[in-house]
């Protein structure tokens, strides 16, 4: 089942859509999707697109980003509230994370809206973050 949501979702985002789940029971979102409702538990979810829109409450940087990852380093990494509801840490553009003093000055313009995009990287296609000007 975990295989299938995956695979799914990799390829919506392949058509360039971003899934995440729908719960029938409790109407509540839970992004990235997986097999059941992160609030209630139940496996009666449906897959759905989401918004994309959102907001960062705060982030940092990427110390030891993943080997895939690493060229892009250093790259903002924050918390990102769904309009829908779900929050998760992921990659944001548009914030300046190249030294400490940059990102403590950033943190105190939050919450920014954000906008979700599907982005080519590391040869792969993946949900990136970026700053609505």
């Amino acid at each position: 089942m975990v295989e299938t949501v995956a695979k799914k979702f990799y390829e919506s985002l392949a058509e360039n859509k971003i899934l995440g789940i729908l719960c029938k029971d409790c109407g509540k979102w839970t992004f990235p999707p997986t097999t059941a409702c992160r609030e209630c538990g139940s496996k009666n979810v449906e897959f759905k697109e989401i918004s994309g829109e959102g907001e960062v409450h705060f982030y940092s940087t990427s110390i030891l980003p993943p080997k895939k990852f690493a060229q892009y380093s250093p790259y903002a990494y924050g918390l990102v509230i769904l309009k829908e509801g779900p929050a998760f840490m992921t990659m944001v553009e548009g914030l300046d994370a190249s030294s400490p003093e940059k990102i403590a000055e950033g943190n105190k313009k939050l919450p920014v809206k954000v906008k979700a995009k599907v982005a080519e990287k590391a040869g792969m296609k993946v949900v990136v973050f970026e700053v609505v000007k």
